[in-house]
Formats: C-alpha cells, sequence, structure tokens
C-alpha cells in the first residue's frame, strides 16, 4: 500500500489546528507533527497556503473538483460540503482569515468561478455559452462565495440544508430562460420533477 503523503501532511495540519492558531502554524511545526522531511513536503506542496487548498479541495469540496458531471444536483453536493465545512469549522474559520497571498478565501472565489463556468458550459453543449449566461455564472459564483464565507466567519448560524437550499434557489432565478438555447434545455438548479 502506497503512502499518501499529502494526506499525511494535511491530516497533521488538521491536528496541529486543534491547539495551534492556524496563521501560526509553521512548515517546521507541521514537519515535526508527521515525521515528514523538509523536500519531502516541499516536492508536494509550494508552502502551507497550497496544503490548506489542498485540504479545501479533498475533504471540504471534492464534488467540485471536476466540472464534467452534467448529472450533479447542486444542492446535495452545496449541503454535503455545507456539512464538511462545519465539521471542519475552526480550520476553516481560520483559514478564511489569513489574509497572505495565495489565500483560501481568494481561492474559494476563483475556485467557484472557474467550477460554475466550466461546469455550465459543459451543461450549454459544444456551443460557447452566451455572454448573459456567462455574466449571471459569475455573478452568483461571486455572490454564493460571499454568503458561505459570512457564514463561516459568523460560526455558521443557519444549518447546512438551509444555505444550500437559498444559494441553489437564488442561483436557479432566471436560468430556464438562460438555458433555453442549450443542450439541456432547463435549469439546473432545479430538480427534474420540481
Amino acid at each position: 500500500m502506497a503512502i499518501n503523503i499529502k494526506e499525511i501532511l494535511a491530516e497533521g495540519l488538521l491536528k496541529l489546528c486543534e491547539t495551534t492558531p492556524l496563521n501560526t502554524i509553521t512548515i517546521q511545526q507541521l514537519l515535526n507533527q508527521t515525521g515528514v522531511s523538509r523536500q519531502t513536503f516541499y516536492n508536494h506542496f509550494a508552502d502551507k497556503n497550497d496544503l490548506i487548498q489542498y485540504i479545501y479541495l479533498s475533504k471540504i469540496i471534492p464534488e467540485y473538483n471536476y466540472a464534467d458531471n452534467i448529472e450533479m444536483d447542486f444542492y446535495e453536493s452545496l449541503r454535503d460540503s455545507f456539512y464538511r465545512m462545519k465539521k471542519y469549522h475552526y480550520f476553516m474559520k481560520q483559514a478564511c482569515l489569513m489574509e497572505d497571498q495565495n489565500c483560501l478565501k481568494d481561492y474559494m472565489l476563483e475556485h467557484c468561478k472557474q467550477f460554475d463556468l466550466q461546469w455550465h458550459q459543459k451543461l450549454y453543449g459544444d456551443t460557447p455559452m452566451p455572454d448573459t449566461l456567462r455574466f449571471a455564472t459569475e455573478y452568483h459564483a461571486s455572490a454564493s462565495n460571499s454568503m458561505t464565507l459570512s457564514w463561516i466567519l459568523s460560526d455558521m448560524p443557519s444549518s447546512c440544508e438551509e444555505m444550500a437550499q437559498l444559494i441553489t434557489q437564488l442561483r436557479g432565478i432566471g436560468m430556464d430562460k438562460l438555458f433555453e438555447g442549450s443542450q439541456i434545455k432547463k435549469n439546473p438548479y432545479q430538480k427534474s420533477n420540481s
């Protein structure tokens, strides 16, 4: 069985984060915690923020790593991501408060925009999506990301279900018309039986 160095480092950082503020954790502390060498760390990650982004992608939003799934249920995937954000709340809150170059909150916004643009294009089909759909996609990605950050930083006052439902409903407004000329010809934010 192959050793997954990325997972060892991710678990080590999450464990350290329980007792030490994330912004003060050094690479050396992480190496001491995990027994991984400095060279091995840098063979896998550019810096601590790169590791934080890996944790976000692999442990928080794994459904949002590939935009090829045109059958994805947006609400269920978002709700599940919110559950994982809640599970790792202490880590997420600390990571979202960091303002460094390449910080998580900047990464979250860019990842959300790129995923949504790729997913909507995949849903739209071979023809490039219209500018209005592109604008709506970027707008909703920015708004969703902003609300998610606010939810994390305010200690998650709404339930995961409520957050996922509100964001999904708001993203769906006007999408029927914007997807009329698409391959799917329906609103991707509504279930087919609704």
